[in-house]
C-alpha cells in the first residue's frame, strides 16, 4: 500500500528558529573557553561575544583553538538571530581548514535562517555523513530544510530518524504530530 504524507501548514520561521546550533569544546581556563561555555549555555548577549572577541584577538590563543572559537562565537550568532554574522564566523573557521560535523551542523542552522533551504540540505547532510555524535539535531536540521524545500516526504523520514535517535528531545516528535498519513488516492 502506498502512503501519501502530508503536513500541516508552517510557517517558514517557526521550524527555522528551532534549528539546532552546537558548540565546539574548547577546554582550559582561557577566553576560548570562556567562549565555549557560553555557546553552550545559549548565551546571547554582549558578554558572551566579548569572550569570543578576547579569545580570538588573542595573541595567547592556540591555533588549533582558534576555529573552534569561530564555531562557537557562530553559535551565540545564532543564538542571537545574526545568521549572517554566524555564517561570516563559520566561513572564518573553514578557511582555517576546519572540517569537523559541528561546522556543517551550524552551517546547516545558519542557512536555514536565512532561508537558503538547498545549502542547508547539503551542509546538514555533511554533518550526517561525518557521524557527528548528535545527529539528530543534523537530521532534524535537514527536515527542516526539506519541509521549506517541499519534500514532505523526506523532511517526515529525517523527522523520524531524529526522534528514534534522541527519544527524550521533545521538538521532532512535536514536528510530527503535524503530519498526517493517509492512503493514496
Amino acid at each position: 500500500m502506498i502512503f501519501r504524507i502530508s503536513a500541516a501548514l508552517l510557517a517558514a520561521t517557526s521550524l527555522a528558529g528551532a534549528a539546532s546550533a552546537q558548540s565546539t569544546i574548547v577546554v582550559g581556563d582561557s577566553a576560548a573557553a570562556s567562549c565555549y561555555q557560553h555557546a553552550v549555555n545559549q548565551r546571547s548577549d554582549r558578554m558572551a561575544l566579548s569572550a569570543c572577541d578576547t579569545a580570538l584577538d588573542s595573541m595567547t590563543t592556540r591555533r588549533s583553538d582558534r576555529p573552534k572559537t569561530f564555531v562557537n562565537r557562530a553559535v551565540i550568532y545564532l543564538h542571537m538571530g545574526r545568521a549572517e554574522m554566524a555564517l561570516s564566523d563559520l566561513e572564518a573557521a573553514a578557511r582555517l581548514d576546519f572540517d569537523a560535523p559541528e561546522l556543517y551542523l551550524n552551517y546547516s542552522a545558519a542557512y536555514i535562517r536565512l532561508s537558503r533551504f538547498n545549502e542547508a540540505v547539503t551542509a546538514a547532510t555533511r554533518a550526517i555523513n561525518g557521524e557527528y555524535h548528535a545527529l539528530h539535531q543534523a537530521y532534524y536540521n535537514r527536515a527542516v530544510a526539506y519541509e521549506n524545500l517541499g519534500n514532505v516526504a523526506a523532511a517526515y523520514r529525517d523527522l523520524q530518524t531524529a526522534s528514534e535517535l534522541a527519544p527524550d528531545w521533545p521538538l521532532p516528535q512535536r514536528e510530527l504530530e503535524r503530519y498526517q498519513i493517509r492512503p493514496a488516492s
